[in-house]
């Protein structure tokens, strides 16, 4: 990139996880892997997910060049209210030469848009409040109790919650699967 030349972010593009071929994945594994950098990230390096694959993705590219990602899940939360379906929003990442671009927020839009037509309740992840405040999430009224690699619960403070087709129940709730 030349200075004072501003690449360009073609549109936001869904695929199943499922139809991911060996050189999306390459890529995937290289962006997640440059953009997740604390203990642990290290992950990304051998595959393309946390702990579980979703079920979607969606990406944004600059020429052939892949530059930002966001995936999701399709996974159930009990509240008192009842059970409802969650779109699990996960590894949400913007190479940093593209970041302040509005990137995650048209990524996030095309998710919601999505989990709208696909009949999910809300949407749910786990970040900062700062980052994530602008596209309608924020914490949860309760708890949140989420099964860990060990098949133990542990409660995440760090949920941040959206409503997509209702409002956000209120109270404690119990994530029906791994962290996404």
């Amino acid at each position: 990139m030349t200075e004072g030349s501003s690449p360009h972010a073609g549109p936001v593009v869904r695929i199943a996880d499922e139809a991911v071929d060996p050189a999306f994945d390459r890529e995937l594994r290289h962006l997640l892997a440059g953009c997740f950098t604390k203990p642990g990230d290290e992950i990304f390096e051998s595959r393309r997910h946390f702990e579980v694959p979703p079920s979607w993705r969606w990406s944004v590219r600059s020429g052939d060049r892949l530059i930002a990602h966001a995936a999701a899940h399709d996974f159930g939360i009990g509240f008192a209210a009842g059970c409802f379906r969650i779109l699990g929003i996960a590894e949400v990442c913007v190479e940093p030469d593209f970041r302040g671009r509005g990137l995650v927020r048209r990524m996030l839009d095309a998710a919601h848009d999505f989990g709208v037509e696909r009949g999910f309740d809300f949407a749910m992840l786990f970040g900062r409040p700062e980052i994530y405040r602008s596209c309608g999430y924020r914490a949860p009224s309760g708890t949140v109790l989420v099964e860990g690699p060990d098949g133990r619960g542990r409660f995440r403070e760090d949920a941040l919650m959206r409503p997509l087709a209702i409002d956000v129940p209120i109270g404690d709730s119990e994530l029906r699967g791994p962290a996404f």
